[in-house]
């Protein structure tokens, strides 16, 4: 645990300076062992010059520079033996988002609303008069406080919850992309690539590449259970496959839960440049401020 001051300028310019005190670190004992190791090959054929065995000891009754020579050679090789057996590690790569968010073209037909929710009601979570409807290229901001029915209504409009009364009508050429707030309740024991390629054609190894390129995971991650992953990984994992279909309408709830706040700005980064619509949930405070668009506020009771 390591703590910073100054707000997440602060925290960026600290993060900044241990890593490259780190990169030093590595670099320096990279060429400490660079240097070593030459001096050793040195000392070594110096030392054969004289006709003697270099593994061999240097007793009382050896010349004088014989002995000198062979003591350099173990106090070289001790170093050397030293620094291979205490590498500095370089710092860890850095993960960042680098995918393109791929739309399907239709923001660039006038072919009518995506989605439309009209009188949507369900049971106490979630009522709506009269008719919200999503447009192509289109964005949204749910608010409200807890129990206002905004994950809810999300679910509706992407079809993972059918509503008790009301009418939900969808494009049939429309594609939506859905992001849960909450992860899996019960996480696959299958490995993260095998997740990732799940309803793809083909082995899974072809999809090792592509998800690699998103910079969500390392390569070493690749066969780890989804199961053992952490909270931000799976999370990770959720966008991961979210980002690399393509969709007109991406649903997003709480997309900022468990990733990292570099995530985050890479997340919005891709965001601003995706060409479909977007309609999101979320709590966090700094993501509302920047996100562009509309705003529908919820409210427990009926919303209009």
């Amino acid at each position: 645990m390591h703590r910073h001051g100054d707000g997440w300028r602060g925290y960026r310019a600290a993060k900044a300076a241990a890593r490259r005190r780190a990169a030093q670190e590595h670099a320096d004992w990279r060429d400490d062992l660079g240097r070593t190791e030459e001096l050793l090959g040195a000392a070594t054929k110096r030392l054969a010059g004289t006709g003697k065995d270099p593994r061999q000891g240097f007793g009382k009754h050896r010349r004088s520079h014989e002995a000198k020579l062979g003591g350099q050679v173990r106090a070289v090789r001790e170093r050397l033996d030293h620094l291979r057996r205490n590498p500095v590690a370089p710092p860890p790569e850095l993960l960042r988002f680098k995918a393109a968010l791929p739309a399907t073209g239709r923001e660039h037909q006038d072919a009518g609303p995506l989605a439309e929710l009209d009188g949507v009601a369900v049971g106490e979570r979630l009522r709506l008069d009269g008719l919200l409807t999503i447009g192509p290229g289109e964005r949204l901001l749910v608010t409200g406080g807890n129990g206002a029915g905004k994950t809810t209504l999300l679910r509706v409009l992407a079809g993972d919850l059918e509503p008790d009364v009301g009418t939900v009508r969808r494009s049939r050429s429309a594609r939506i992309g859905y992001l849960a707030q909450e992860l899996p309740a019960r996480s696959s024991r299958l490995p993260l690539l095998t997740a990732f390629a799940a309803g793809r054609p083909g082995p899974p190894e072809e999809y090792a590449e592509r998800l690699l390129a998103l910079g969500l995971f390392r390569e070493e991650d690749l066969h780890v259970p989804v199961a053992a992953l952490s909270a931000g990984q799976q999370r990770r994992l959720q966008i991961a496959t979210l980002v690399t279909r393509p969709a007109d309408l991406l649903v997003l709830d709480e997309p900022t839960n468990h990733i990292a706040l570099d995530l985050i700005e890479d997340l919005e980064a891709a965001l601003a440049a995706y060409r479909g619509a977007v309609v999101a949930v979320s709590h966090d405070r700094g993501f509302r401020h920047r996100f562009p668009g509309n705003r529908l506020n919820l409210r427990a009771g009926r919303n209009s």
